[in-house]
């Protein structure tokens, strides 16, 4: 647990510095590759939830309301709160829409992925699903590309420095004429992007490749 979560760090702060070293390291302390892709998902979701929550003002909960709920996944786990069984095809988007869209699956060859299904349903939704933000924008914002004006600087700071968000910068947004849901979008896009680089930097350390990863996407 203790080499698992320094990794996890790691992951976090520093993904463009994880190597296959990294993940040959969890293997000596006798970790299966499957467990890491699960340590990894779990880390790539975290990084996705704290800057929307951080970004957008969510309410933390107080402590006794996380003991009671940790109680409760020691028993039952996170799958019978997701309501979705890992393995339905259904889960699955059809191989047009990747050709259409070109978010096929990345493929690292070596691990199994058992995450792989919902993680595109996830992206699909985000980049390609029903929205008031323009597709364009969400996909730019996704890859910390250069968006315009107040809107450019809100993602950077998404995905840099969540916890730094204020509602002056909330409210700039709007005197911008953005609306509460095309910042809500922008949110998840930019936060969204801050994840998968972490998790294609992950997987791809424990497939023993390299990864490059542009600077702007790694920061906290």
């Amino acid at each position: 647990m203790r080499a698992t979560l320094g990794f996890l760090e790691k992951l976090t702060l520093a993904p463009a510095e994880i190597r296959p070293a990294d993940t040959a390291a969890l293997r000596s302390e006798g970790l299966e590759d499957q467990r890491i892709v699960d340590a990894i998902y779990v880390c790539v979701g975290f990084n996705i939830i704290n800057r929307i929550a951080d970004a957008l003002g969510f309410e933390v909960p107080q402590p006794k309301v996380f003991t009671r709920a940790a109680k409760f996944l020691l028993i039952f786990g996170y799958q019978i709160l997701s309501g979705i069984h890992l393995g339905s095809v259904r889960n699955r988007i059809p191989l047009q829409v990747y050709a259409k869209h070109d978010i096929a699956p990345i493929n690292y060859g070596l691990v199994a992925d058992p995450y792989g299904g919902m993680l595109e349903r996830l992206k699909y939704a985000v980049l390609y699903g029903p929205g008031d933000l323009d597709l364009a924008l969400r996909k730019v914002a996704c890859a910390a590309g250069d968006v315009p004006g107040a809107l450019g600087s809100y993602v950077k700071k998404v995905v840099q420095d969540a916890h730094g968000v204020t509602d002056e910068d909330i409210e700039g947004l709007r005197l911008s004429g953005w609306s509460d849901d095309e910042i809500f979008e922008i949110t998840v896009s930019a936060a969204l992007g801050a994840g998968l680089v972490r998790l294609e930097s992950g997987l791809s350390a424990l497939c023993n490749k390299y990864l490059l990863v542009a600077p702007e996407l790694v920061r906290v």
